[in-house]
């Protein structure tokens, strides 16, 4: 093998290595993230981070439950309300209402609005940016 090829192999590699979230834990290939080369964080920058953080356990096809409950129509909507699943024994009722605010408190940190929440595995997300992303992503899905 030539030494151009060589060297174009080890950086596809080296790329492909510094990509996080190019899996989710399904093992299913997404879309590169939002700051990786070549994208501006446009129109599908929100549906990356969700694809990331979110798709694992949820959709935003309306009635398509898994894991956890889909997203669709979420923002605005009062909480608790998904059929099938259950409102985290009291916590998560008619009287919370997924707004920017909460919302972003939720995703930073799940058990701040739910401390019974099964969502344990998933300790939130860090980045103000990313939470941004996936909320104004879940506003686009009515």
């Amino acid at each position: 093998m030539s030494r151009t090829k060589v060297s174009t192999l080890v950086a596809v590699f080296a790329l492909t290595a510094a990509l996080p979230g190019t899996l989710y834990a399904g093992g299913e290939p997404t879309a590169p993230p939002a700051n990786a080369a070549g994208s501006e964080g446009g129109d599908d920058a929100g549906q990356i981070a969700f694809n990331t953080h979110c798709r694992t356990c949820h959709s935003v096809k309306p009635e398509d439950n898994r894991l956890g409950p889909t997203l669709h129509g979420i923002h605005g909507a009062k909480a608790g309300q998904v059929k099938g699943f259950g409102n985290y024994s009291g916590q998560l009722n008619e009287q919370i209402t997924w707004d920017d605010a909460t919302l972003d408190k939720f995703l930073a940190n799940p058990a701040s609005i739910a401390a019974n929440t099964t969502m344990k595995p998933f300790g939130g997300i860090a980045d103000a940016g990313q939470r941004k992303l996936i909320i104004d992503y879940l506003k686009a899905q009515k």
